[in-house]
């Protein structure tokens, strides 16, 4: 039998960041924590972007791991992510659909904000993360 070697109270997280956006520039929301398992990711706009492009929420290794090619341009109020066709790899597969998760072993993982183009005028976003994390 193995024996234990730790313990540690888990603890079920929400945050929000608010953002606006600088074009093409990706920017780092927050590191995530060693331990931390996302279980969805939101993106509400509160002020629409003005042009052609696309919003889209990740990580360090994958910029569109969590919210895919959504539009920045949407009326104010809309929300992505609720549906899982807008979700991205890790939080959505075709063929199991959803029940997907990120969990992060390292704290140089970082949350990243970017759009596909650069608009006329930036908008406004709040990237809403939710999960569970450790106590430690």
């Amino acid at each position: 039998m193995t024996p234990v070697t730790g313990r540690a109270t888990v603890y079920p997280f929400a945050e929000m960041f608010e953002v606006t956006s600088q074009s093409q520039v990706s920017i780092d929301l927050t590191s995530f924590l060693e331990g931390m398992i996302i279980e969805g990711v939101l993106v509400h706009i509160k002020t629409p972007a003005v042009g052609a492009c696309n919003l889209i929420v990740g990580d360090t290794d994958d910029d569109n791991g969590f919210i895919i090619a959504a539009d920045a341009t949407a009326a104010a109020e809309t929300i992505y992510g609720a549906a899982v066709t807008e979700r991205g790899a890790y939080l959505y597969n075709a063929t199991s659909k959803a029940g997907h998760l990120k969990a992060y072993t390292t704290t140089t993982k970082k949350l990243t904000f970017v759009l596909s183009a650069d608009p006329t005028n930036e908008g406004v976003f709040n990237v809403i993360i939710f999960g569970h994390r450790s106590g430690m």
